[in-house]
């Protein structure tokens, strides 16, 4: 029988220390598993006291939902399965292997991964979930990474609810996935804000996405019109009432307006003045009086001073701010138009724009001679201030850019810089075929 067998699992072995299971360790941890039980591949060692034996306690007392500060104990490590007790990837730090995992598991060019793939569409995203089958420890490590590093694009409500429900790990999807983009319609608004302004806890956004940081919205808009001037188009995409619907939606889900204030909740209006000072903030003396004291009808109040106390404590996780809302209202136009609001002026000091080529039909001619003697503003808009309307300088902050559109095929795409209407950022974008494409078409 070899000696191996009967080596105290608890006695100091140089195998045990070694940096494949200090690394680990600080895996279990970075992914609060400390308090939970393992899988079956994780053996964990009995529970010794960090304190010595002759100390008069038997065990550490530790409050709930705490973390003592400590030094790690021999006796808490964790030795790695036999199958990957001799990889070279967990040689190597955590950090280390987090930056290839997120190689792995990172959309290329920042691509956004839509779900389900689009019909007609061939985009690769250079991703291998299939890392993940490795092992158990590679999945507990790298699968968060997988939805935190990618953002993820739906084009239905029951897309996004069965992806976070029935196809992707709930555990994982719902807690990790940060950055989300939504591509709507104008025709299928009625569709939608049942999902994005709905409480329920099975079918809602907020419910499916909790822990969201970044929420894109593209707003496909029919109020671009053709025939009229570029100026005209500027101030009538804005008279869409879809588009208002869908950012009032957002803005009551995500930044509902405060409760109104009644008599018995404002606490100035107590004779002691005691109810200005949270509950939490009151010794024992104050918070007995403050129970004593209370008159019929203000139990709301009391409540309130409750919950305060509540947040004062909760963890961080529970304090999640709102995330920032992201709305482009997306215009298919003219390519004349297109032209007119992204070529640059001749004269960067004058307000004038250059000549152009003449456009096709006789009615967008006559517009673009108009819009030759037009002036442009000096002050493009800044990101974050407050909307009041775009013009045409705005589309000239930013390069245009070439994107594959399902719909369109080939499109050139220009948008202005994000405004903050009440909350809710905003941008105008414009696209149009682009020329070389259609010209292959015809071919």
């Amino acid at each position: 029988m070899s000696h191996a067998h009967l080596l105290d699992p608890h006695q100091y072995r140089e195998s045990v220390l070694s940096t494949r299971s200090l690394s680990f360790l600080s895996t279990v941890d970075g992914l609060g598993l400390s308090g939970r039980s393992r899988s079956g591949s994780l053996t964990q060692p009995t529970r010794r006291s960090t304190m010595h034996d002759d100390s008069e306690h038997g065990e550490d007392l530790i409050m709930a939902n705490t973390e003592p500060a400590r030094d790690t104990d021999v006796s808490d490590m964790f030795e790695l399965p036999s199958s990957v007790a001799h990889s070279h990837l967990f040689a190597l730090p955590r950090e280390l292997r987090d930056k290839i995992y997120a190689f792995c598991l990172t959309a290329q060019d920042d691509l956004s991964v839509e779900w389900p793939r689009l019909a007609g569409t061939n985009v690769a995203y250079s991703l291998e979930p299939q890392l993940l089958r490795a092992c158990r420890i590679i999945y507990d490590e790298a699968g968060p990474l997988l939805y935190s590093l990618n953002t993820l694009t739906f084009h239905h409500p029951s897309d996004a609810n069965m992806f976070v429900r029935a196809f992707a790990s709930a555990s994982l999807s719902r807690r990790h996935i940060a950055n989300l983009a939504l591509h709507l319609k104008s025709a299928d608004t009625r569709l939608w804000m049942p999902y994005l302004t709905s409480t329920d806890a099975h079918r809602s956004l907020k419910a499916d996405f909790p822990y969201l940081r970044e929420l894109g919205v593209r707003y496909r808009s029919n109020r671009w019109n053709h025939s009229h001037g570029v100026d005209v188009n500027l101030k009538d995409w804005r008279d869409d009432s879809r588009l208002d619907e869908i950012i009032d939606g957002l803005r009551h889900i995500y930044h509902p307006p405060p409760p109104p204030r009644s008599l018995q909740d404002d606490a100035a209006s107590r004779r002691d003045g005691e109810g200005a000072k949270p509950l939490n903030e009151m010794n024992a003396q104050e918070s007995i009086r403050f129970v004593e004291t209370r008159r019929p009808g203000e139990d709301i109040a009391f409540k309130r001073q409750l919950l305060e106390m509540h947040k004062a404590h909760a963890p961080n996780a529970m304090r999640l701010g709102p995330p920032t809302i992201k709305v482009v209202c997306a215009c298919r136009v003219h390519s004349t138009h297109f032209a007119q609001l992204t070529t640059p002026p001749a004269d960067p000091n004058s307000g004038l724009r250059p000549h152009r080529a003449r456009p096709a039909a006789p009615m967008l001619a006559t517009i673009a001679n108009l819009e030759l003697t037009r002036e442009v503003p000096s002050a493009p808009v800044v990101d974050g201030e407050p909307f009041r309307g775009f013009t045409a300088i705005d589309f000239l902050t930013m390069p245009v850019r070439r994107l594959e559109d399902p719909d369109l095929g080939t499109a050139k795409v220009a948008r202005t810089p994000f405004a903050d209407r009440q909350k809710i950022l905003i941008a105008l974008e414009i696209h149009c075929l682009d020329s070389r494409s259609q010209s292959r078409d015809r071919r």
